[in-house]
């Protein structure tokens, strides 16, 4: 049997159906969507720069001035794969470029000075650059790579030629006076660049940050703006679920169909907002609380993958006119 709804939660407005919910003197408004998991930077006038993956072979990146305005963009056509976004500069790793767009509205690309391209630098110079990379740069992309020689063609006497041996090299990009180089190196770099490191230089994640008791794990900012208030049953249904490749049995949830119930502040405002989920309440894989209580493990569907809802997000700072939500790593809303 379904849960009544308390009529205080009857005027919620839903989050499935409606790009734009309003308040009483704010609005929440769906800015962006995306294939890929959207990454936001705040610049240092206070400007923030979001790079989303409309399509395969596109990589578009936004500019929100402090007022809650876009203002500008920036679309690079090729693979995700090859662009890097470091600190608020973007790399084009194929075609040795990066782009000071987001700081000063340039788009023209600029080239990567190359160092060490060939590996043909003799160790004592290797060494006196990396220290100098680690003294003066403030953002280093370390990225591993093989080098596979053509095999050589065998001699005219008919000799067999020894095929080369692949080498693997490490490259740092980095900036210096907002001048991009890159390194080659065999160098043992880890020390000084661990994985660590790179993990964090590549958050760009307003609303996450590392979680350094477990490796590769981000978590979620947690923010009184966001306050969950009501989970509505309507529902109970067992779902199999198929054991997730390998051997693994095929296995039975529980679960609830429902809505989850939540208010979102803004300044003297509050968004109320509902959302259509799926409960488990025997594991906790979710961090959303009503009233202080794990409620358990929400998704947006009932199958494998599962699309787990961790938790909303909401971002803000005081140089900013406007806020920022999240319901979804996909999807960015606007509120102002």
């Amino acid at each position: 049997m379904a849960d009544d709804l308390p009529k205080e939660f009857e005027s919620y407005s839903s989050l499935d159906s409606l790009n734009v919910i309003k308040a009483k003197n704010a609005s929440m408004t769906l800015l962006l969507e995306s294939t890929e998991d959207i990454q936001s930077f705040l610049t240092p006038d206070n400007e923030v720069i979001v790079y989303t993956i409309p399509q395969k072979t596109a990589n578009s990146f936004y500019k929100i001035s402090k007022s809650g305005v876009v203002i500008d963009s920036l679309t690079i056509n090729c693979r995700p794969t090859d662009i890097a976004f470091v600190k608020g500069y973007i790399i084009d790793k194929k075609n040795h470029q990066y782009y000071k767009w987001s700081f000063d509205g340039n788009k023209q690309a600029n080239s990567i000075t190359l160092q060490n391209e060939h590996l043909d630098w003799d160790l004592q110079k290797q060494k006196q650059q990396f220290a100098d990379i680690v003294k003066k740069s403030k953002a280093v992309f370390v990225d591993y790579r093989t080098d596979s020689p053509e095999p050589q063609k065998p001699s005219n006497d008919g000799e067999i030629q020894a095929v080369p041996s692949m080498q693997t090299y490490t490259t740092l990009t980095y900036f210096i006076n907002d001048k991009c180089f890159r390194f080659s190196t065999k160098l043992d770099i880890g020390k000084d660049f661990p994985y660590s490191y790179t993990e964090q230089l590549l958050l760009n994640n307003l609303f996450k940050r590392i979680n350094t008791k477990v490796s590769g794990n981000k978590e979620i900012i947690r923010t009184p703006n966001i306050r969950y208030r009501y989970f509505q049953k309507l529902k109970l249904e067992k779902v199999r679920f198929s054991g997730g490749g390998g051997n693994a049995a095929p296995f039975d949830e529980m679960l609830f169909h429902g809505y989850l119930f939540t208010d979102v502040i803004y300044k003297a405002d509050t968004l109320k907002l509902k959302e259509f989920m799926y409960l488990e309440k025997k594991w906790h894989q979710s961090s959303i609380e009503i009233d202080g209580e794990n409620i358990g493990t929400l998704t947006k569907n009932k199958r494998q993958p599962p699309h787990n809802i961790d938790a909303y997000m909401y971002y803000t700072n005081p140089q900013l006119a406007y806020a920022l939500f999240t319901n979804d790593d996909k999807r960015l809303y606007l509120i102002k």
